[in-house]
């Protein structure tokens, strides 16, 4: 056998100290989970981490709407799946203001049509209320119901899809074979209503008139409004608008167990069917329909769903569907922007979940306080040059590690190439 021999030339001191010199600022952390494995991640200086902050959260402000989106981890399955709309409509009457932050889970295509469609829906459904009771005459309750019936009807739009592909009764008379062929042969379609069908997406959207006089909130899902005012004595106050839509609510595990009594896997393991967490959502249509969808349409016709044992444990448990609602709750509010000063905060449950994972329990209310008076002590300062007076910004770094300024740097470089965080998404809107 003959060998090749490499000679290399050994390394000076100065290309030593300047390899040292590179990687000085990593460190590891084995994330509190304890073994053996270690991460890397860079210690950045604290001159650099807003900085870097403000670039992966996509940091943004319009007129009165403070916005970011943030999911440190790179890989392309765990992109970021939260989206979110701020908008300004023209409308009889002024200017309305309509804000939202739509929460995906199990992929991008549904999420990806909520954000699409919602808003001009929820439009559509408001110029024609306004346009037959005029607005000096609106009453809050219509608005609330508009709003209600866009999103149910976003949501029988998917339903209504599926079902005109491929009718219950045309499904059951089907042979597999038959199946199979006309799948194939309309591919493309199928792929989108299925994708549609399997994923989901939670919704929490404001509505303000153009006198800010009145503000709607509507919320489908587990992400969080908090409104904050400020009384004349100049103390911050923060209110929870909205109840949570999942599993850890024991009102909506009641109500699923009241809608399908007998049945004792319709909850299981703190989830919906022992699936999903949220109990209300768009899209998550196959927990919606009769079982046979699930075990003869999406599960041999959508790759890389769910492993068949999955499937077979799931479809045995969709009895008596629905099991995820699409009836969205709705806050009215009224404002009085002339006397106390007010802003709202929409976040996705990322944010909370954050604070959950500090070594201080904290509750929704002790979360709500922290992020009003954060959100209240920057509202007008002239020193904010470091987050370029973003407020959302602001709460974003109080939740990835604050002033602990190596925990902000592993949140924000981490290589790892699972998410160890979810997706955050925060709108901070003000009203003037």
């Amino acid at each position: 056998m003959v060998y090749s021999t490499v000679s290399l030339q050994a390394a000076t001191s100065t290309e030593n100290l300047q390899a040292l010199e590179e990687v000085k600022d990593f460190c590891t952390t084995d994330l509190g989970r304890g073994g053996r494995e270690r991460w890397t991640y860079h210690l950045l200086p604290e001159a650099a981490l807003n900085v870097e902050l403000h670039r992966q959260s996509n940091a943004s402000s319009s007129r009165s709407v403070d916005s970011v989106t943030f999911q440190p981890c790179a890989a392309y399955a765990d992109l970021n799946q939260d989206r979110y709309s701020i908008e300004e409509w023209e409308l009889p009457g002024g200017v309305w203001e309509f804000t939202a932050i739509y929460d995906g889970h199990c992929g991008h295509d549904t999420v990806n049509y909520v954000h699409k469609r919602l808003p001009s829906m929820v439009r559509m459904s408001l110029q024609a209320l306004l346009q037959s009771v005029p607005i000096t005459s609106l009453k809050s309750e219509l608005v609330s119901e508009a709003l209600c019936n866009a999103v149910r009807h976003l949501d029988e739009s998917i339903r209504s899809d599926l079902f005109d592909f491929l009718p219950h009764d045309r499904l059951t008379k089907m042979s597999d074979i038959q199946l199979d062929q006309y799948v194939s042969r309309r591919y493309s379609e199928w792929n989108a209503i299925s994708s549609r069908c399997t994923q989901g997406s939670t919704v929490i959207l404001a509505l303000s008139d153009p006198l800010k006089k009145n503000l709607w909130i509507l919320n489908l899902g587990d992400s969080m409004a908090v409104l904050g005012s400020r009384s004349l004595s100049g103390k911050w106050s923060a209110i929870i608008v909205n109840s949570v839509h999942n599993c850890d609510n024991p009102s909506e595990t009641h109500r699923i167990r009241r809608e399908h009594p007998s049945e004792q896997a319709c909850v299981r393991d703190n989830r919906v069917v022992g699936y999903l967490a949220p109990t209300r959502a768009l899209g998550d249509t196959w927990l919606k329909v009769p079982s046979v969808y699930t075990r003869r349409a999406f599960a041999p016709h959508l790759q890389d769903w769910l492993p068949p044992r999955q499937v077979v444990e799931y479809a045995s448990r969709i009895l008596t569907p629905p099991y995820v609602s699409d009836l969205p709750e709705v806050y009215h509010y009224s404002l009085d922007i002339s006397k106390q000063e007010v802003f709202l905060i929409l976040s996705s449950d990322g944010l909370q979940d954050m604070y959950d994972s500090h070594d201080i329990q904290w509750s929704d209310q002790e979360m709500a306080d922290r992020w009003v008076g954060l959100v209240g002590r920057h509202m007008h300062s002239t020193k904010d040059v470091d987050m370029q007076g973003n407020l959302a910004l602001r709460l974003l770094r109080d939740a990835v590690g604050g002033n602990n300024t190596e925990l902000v740097s592993r949140n924000l470089t981490l290589e790892m190439e699972d998410k160890w965080m979810d997706d955050i998404t925060i709108l901070v809107q003000r009203f003037r």
